[in-house]
């Protein structure tokens, strides 16, 4: 029979692997490539993400590596936003391009477009290739061409079918606006690679985020189907079980670390991979937590006490000052406090660059 697995050391091996006990030193590339990206549907998440995971991490070093086209945000996991090197955007993206294809022709079919797609994408491919563009800007030229369209959808088909880059000075630290998009053969003049084997992103996925299932590596990259890629890979990985009894999977030699190891308060952007690496998350969030967590749009900001999520957190700015407010799902020992606090007090200077920070309890959370 296989070892069954408490929640609690599946807390502790996916945080060890995310380096979330302990901050790494290493590349931010290298960083990112192991992760197999971020999610970048803001601006700011992959910054703290980073900066949650990494020793020394600074903004200027990975504002350099965008800019620089080391590192590219687009469409690809999940058809959301992602950061990756461009080794791994090159060959994930045409490995989840069916999602993609099916997400966006849903978003066409709910609208009713009329216009032949390949009409307009290659419409939109000429237009973008004149210069980076936002995608409101996108669908109001294609609307001159397409005038029976709708020009959110017009440029929608296009998102779907290139991979866009979103480019600087859009969507790096301090710039706020709408993203400017150019296609990744204009932007680092190389074009999508072949699509991966299932077998290297099983392989790859297990190291960052085990020990995991099916289901759990299906939500993280948005694919299915995925059970026959985990069982050609039966004699390279080990299995365990859940506290349910669901079937996990892992690499052998793997961290799995003692689960009395003390984690850190670690204050977690809206999305973050310890969070969205899993169909079941259990290993990061209680029942008694997710009865409490207010969402927006499917995520919010949490911290962690204990290496469990316990608590939202929110920013707002006024004047010089900024404000994080905490919200605990729970009453809180003076000892955990301090520890919140602490950890949110290098957050606060961390996002605001040094200025003026102030802290505010909210009332518990009831559910």
């Amino acid at each position: 029979m296989p070892q069954t697995l408490t929640n609690r050391q599946l807390n502790r091996a996916t945080l060890a692997r995310q380096w979330m006990l302990a901050r790494a030193d290493m590349a931010i590339p290298d960083a990112i490539a192991f992760l197999l990206g971020l999610q970048a549907q803001t601006t700011n998440g992959p910054y703290q993400a980073l900066w949650n995971r990494l020793d020394g991490f600074t903004h200027e070093a990975l504002t350099a590596l965008i800019t620089d086209r080391t590192l590219l945000r687009a469409t690809t996991l999940r058809t959301t936003l992602h950061l990756h090197t461009v080794d791994d955007m090159r060959g994930l993206r045409p490995l989840v391009q069916p999602v993609l294809d099916r997400t966006f022709s849903s978003v066409a079919k709910s609208r009713a477009i009329k216009a032949d797609r390949l009409a307009v994408n290659e419409a939109g491919v000429k237009i973008i290739d004149e210069g980076p563009i936002t995608a409101g800007e996108l669908g109001k030229r294609l609307l001159a061409l397409f005038p029976d369209g709708d020009p959110y959808v017009l440029a929608q088909v296009v998102q779907g079918a290139e991979t866009l880059i979103q480019v600087p000075p859009s969507r790096i630290w301090g710039h706020g606006g709408a993203p400017l998009l150019a296609r990744i053969e204009r932007w680092i003049g190389q074009s999508l690679g072949e699509p991966w084997p299932l077998s290297d992103l099983v392989l790859r996925y297990l190291a960052a985020f085990g020990p995991a299932s099916v289901m759990d590596m299906q939500a993280w990259c948005g694919l299915t189907r995925l059970a026959p890629a985990f069982a050609a890979l039966r004699d390279q990985l080990v299995e365990f079980s859940g506290e349910d009894g669901r079937v996990l999977y892992d690499l052998p030699d793997a961290p799995r670390p003692d689960p009395d190891l003390p984690a850190p308060v670690r204050l977690l952007p809206e999305y973050d991979n310890i969070f969205l690496g899993f169909a079941d998350r259990t290993r990061i969030q209680s029942a008694h937590a997710k009865a409490r967590m207010s969402m927006v749009n499917g995520y919010v900001s949490t911290f962690t006490l204990d290496g469990f999520i316990a608590g939202n957190w929110a920013q707002t700015r006024k004047a010089d000052v900024l404000t994080l407010a905490l919200t605990p799902f729970r009453q809180l020992l003076p000892t955990e406090r301090a520890e919140i606090e602490a950890d949110a007090a290098r957050v606060g200077a961390f996002l605001h660059d040094g200025g003026a920070v102030r802290l505010e309890w909210r009332p518990v959370k009831d559910a």
